[in-house]
């Protein structure tokens, strides 16, 4: 019998670490449209502070409701446009990547961007990897959303970077 459970573990394709193994939390926040909560954020490093260029980082976000992969596609892109640091030969492959990996989203299902230590981007739901973005520009340009100084919510960047205890 052992012998057997053996060779079904050994047929069994690698599994990938979970995103979060070993990292601690930076900050948390929630982010809210009207009076309708949408997502809880929690940031993750290894140290649990925040530094813009280390590696390995996570962003969490825990969604409260359901949102279809195209409207997350679209608010990536305008928030890409409104922070003007991506150019636009970078947006357009960098989406077509994106509209690849990500699901439509159902409340309750959470969403986390692992960076690794070399700066590629992998891309889980729950614990499944859905996909990777290998470029390291990537992922400044994505968390740019949440941890820019300019981001559309500065009390929940600064939530985010652990420089507010909400």
């Amino acid at each position: 019998m052992k012998a057997w459970l053996l060779l079904v573990l050994l047929a069994l394709p690698a599994m990938a670490a979970p995103p979060l193994a070993g990292l601690r939390p930076v900050g948390q926040a929630q982010l809210h449209w009207l009076w309708f909560k949408l997502y809880d954020a929690t940031l993750y490093s290894a140290d649990g502070r925040y530094r813009p260029a280390a590696r390995p980082l996570a962003l969490s976000l825990h969604y409260a409701r359901d949102i279809d992969r195209d409207d997350l596609l679209a608010a990536t892109r305008e928030e890409w446009q409104r922070l003007g640091q991506v150019p636009a030969r970078h947006q357009a492959a960098w989406l077509a990547q994106l509209a690849a990996i990500w699901p439509d989203i159902r409340a309750g299902d959470r969403l986390t961007l692992y960076v690794d230590p070399s700066g590629a981007s992998q891309f889980w739901l729950g614990s499944r990897v859905l996909g990777e973005v290998a470029q390291p520009e990537f992922a400044p340009a994505f968390l740019a959303i949440w941890l820019d100084e300019r981001s559309r919510d500065p009390a929940l960047t600064r939530q985010l970077r652990g420089e507010v205890i909400p």
